[in-house]
């Protein structure tokens, strides 16, 4: 049985991410009770949320439609981060499925429901390549791959990165001149949502929800 806890030592970063997030409903700010720094926090939440002009809210509405959020989702990461989203991250596993054809070639296939949302995306697109999910690619295959993807979408994504985690979404940001503050990750599940914050991204849309 001692072997059980030699195993801790060697848990995924996005393990060890999990295990310090807060609990549900936490915003990460102080207890509300009735000290200094609750009273302070209350106080700079009603400024930041308090209803912009019409011009403002319009435009922000109009963006937020754009990228497949909330007005919510879009005004919070600007009080949060000052920064306006543009750009989203995507699992390649989740938008397409990668296999290899009878003569080997490589072929892509959206998921129709993806393909779908895509379409109506109006903002920058950045897919993540999951290095063990398509079929051992070689280095020139890499590079010719992100024609192929956009056969299969139309045209809308930017860029593929190669990863699995968010110290690769920062460097396929990074390597396209995109801040990370200025990027949401569209993903399913806990483990994206774990990858999304170890990148240090706003927030993460469930794939259920994105253009709802």
């Amino acid at each position: 049985m001692g072997d059980r806890f030699d195993r801790l030592s060697v848990r995924h970063r996005n393990v060890e991410s999990l295990l310090r997030r807060p609990g549900i409903g936490h915003n990460n700010g102080p207890t509300f009770d009735m000290s200094w720094g609750a009273w302070v926090w209350r106080r700079a939440a009603a400024k930041a949320w308090k209803t912009p002009s019409p011009e403002v809210a319009k435009m922000r509405i109009r963006r937020a439609e754009r990228l497949g959020i909330t007005y919510k989702e879009l005004t919070a990461t600007l009080m949060n981060t000052g920064a306006n989203l543009g750009a989203a991250v995507m699992p390649l596993s989740l938008a397409a499925r990668v296999r290899r054809g009878p003569k080997g070639e490589i072929i892509v296939e959206p998921r129709n429901s993806i393909a779908a949302l895509v379409a109506r995306f109006g903002g920058r697109l950045f897919l993540l390549g999951d290095i063990d999910a398509v079929p051992g690619l070689t280095d020139a295959e890499r590079a010719d791959f992100l024609p192929l993807v956009n056969r299969a979408f139309d045209g809308k994504v930017e860029a593929i990165g190669w990863g699995h985690d968010g110290a690769a979404i920062r460097t396929m940001l990074k390597a396209n001149a995109v801040p990370h503050q200025e990027a949401f990750l569209v993903g399913a599940g806990m483990a994206h949502q774990v990858m999304g914050e170890t990148a240090g991204l706003p927030f993460t849309k469930d794939i259920d929800s994105w253009f709802s």
